[in-house]
């Protein structure tokens, strides 16, 4: 069960509004970890077509879960988008983040975050 989504394509939006009009440089908006360039080359999945920024690139979708609450919370780990029914499953609780990075020039964008709870089963 998916609650609490967020959803941050307007402030991407404005970000990329900020380096058209100069802003921003783009050093600023390409400084992807090389951890997450990796992941999204690996594992990511295919986004919504090219780079707004350096328009060569195709976006790809890492999907990161964060196990627990509170004081317990793990630290993330990029996971396979199809695999967080199960992880709720297994661990409880998880927070989802879905970034979107170019792993041709850095760009990365936080797009969504939410909040997945295990499946209760029927009595």
């Amino acid at each position: 069960m998916r609650r609490g989504r967020i959803d941050y394509r307007m402030a991407r939006r404005a970000l990329l509004r900020d380096v058209v009009t100069g802003l921003r440089s783009r050093v600023d908006v390409c400084d992807a970890h090389p951890d997450l360039m990796r992941a999204g080359r690996s594992i990511g999945i295919t986004g919504s077509g090219d780079c707004p920024i350096c328009d060569d690139g195709e976006l790809r979708q890492v999907t990161y879960g964060f196990f627990g609450k509170g004081q317990t919370r793990r630290s993330g780990r990029a996971i396979p988008r199809d695999s967080i029914a199960n992880l709720a499953k297994r661990y409880g609780e998880l927070g989802v983040y879905i970034v979107e990075v170019c792993p041709d020039c850095g760009w990365h964008h936080l797009l969504e975050s939410y909040w997945v709870a295990p499946k209760q089963q029927a009595s």
